[in-house]
């Protein structure tokens, strides 16, 4: 007679509009959801199908979640005790939830916290091929780790950083009532970035930004009120979209190299370490004119279209547990 593991073959099986999938006995359970759960434990791995919508309302899930190709995740009030992978075109979307693991964007719709906390990394990168327009919005919510970004638009406001946050080749980079508890780098931002009322306490690098850069200032892109704090040094490099500094405490130095146009500062930096390189001034009139940014308002838009259709199409595919 053969053993139990020799003949032991994939099963699946279904509880109302809950799908399990259960390989070899040793293999953990695989939950796929497609409309609406409630206030229930998924005990092993959920997985949104590709073009699916899934809404979960006090929802704990002890495995790693997948939201596939153009698939939708909304989540209020849960509990996400694994990784999350969010795949192209697809989008996550998150009320008072906490998440265990490791929140990784590829090439998706967008990845959207509110009022939410990420236990480990955040990262957003680009799938080979994928033309996605993207974003990373984190509202009032908190990141234990890095957060460290090579696609789409990045927007936090009321964040908390635990470890550093990096921006490579993104579309732009703006951060608001933001505390990075490490270092910070934007390099080769688009459109450039804000920086606005906000901590660093490592050193920050602006890089090879072709858009504009707005630390602690205001501007086109927004304007800031409040006073920014950097516990290292700010470097300012090789920028091309204008700089305008101004209204920040930095603890080491401010250094800038190889902008054109020079990169502008205001009368209200104290910094503790000195300035070396090239550096001109922000125009006195100019410093508050600028109106309020449209980026926010430009995200909240597109997460609200996508979180509507989301919730209609979860609710006609009927109960998924």
């Amino acid at each position: 007679m053969k053993s139990w593991s020799a003949v032991a073959s994939t099963a699946v099986f279904a509880l109302g509009g809950l799908a399990f999938l259960s390989a070899p006995a040793h293999a953990g359970l695989v939950t796929h959801c497609n409309g609406v759960g409630g206030a229930v434990t998924v005990p092993g791995e959920l997985v949104v199908p590709a073009g699916k919508s899934c809404t979960l309302d006090g929802t704990t899930v002890e495995g790693k979640v997948t939201v596939r190709q153009g698939a939708d995740l909304v989540v209020v009030g849960g509990t996400l005790k694994s990784d999350v992978v969010v795949q192209q075109n697809a989008f996550l979307d998150t009320k008072d939830t906490e998440i265990s693991g490791t929140v990784t964007a590829r090439s998706a719709y967008g990845a959207y916290l509110d009022d939410s906390r990420a236990a480990k990394n955040v990262r957003t990168v680009a799938v080979r091929g994928a033309d996605t327009d993207s974003f990373f919005y984190a509202l009032d919510s908190g990141i234990g780790g890095s957060v460290n970004a090579t696609h789409g638009d990045v927007y936090m406001v009321g964040a908390t950083i635990g470890g550093s946050a990096a921006s490579k080749g993104t579309e732009y980079t703006d951060l608001y009532n933001t505390v990075v508890n490490g270092s910070l780098h934007v390099d080769g931002n688009r459109l450039g970035s804000v920086f606005c009322h906000g901590e660093v306490h490592g050193d920050a690098s602006y890089t090879n930004n072709p858009g504009a850069l707005q630390i602690g200032a205001s501007g086109k892109d927004g304007t800031c009120t409040g006073t920014s704090y950097w516990g290292g040094d700010v470097e300012v490099k090789g920028n091309t979209g204008g700089a305008r500094i101004d209204d920040n405490i930095i603890r080491g130095a401010l250094i800038g190299q190889g902008n054109e146009p020079v990169a502008q500062t205001g009368n209200n930096n104290r910094v503790r370490g000195g300035i070396t390189g090239e550096f001109g001034d922000i125009p006195s009139a100019s410093t508050r004119s600028a109106p309020a940014t449209q980026r926010a308002e430009e995200i909240e838009t597109k997460a609200a279209e996508r979180r509507g259709e989301a919730k209609a199409d979860a609710e006609e595919a009927g109960k998924a547990f």
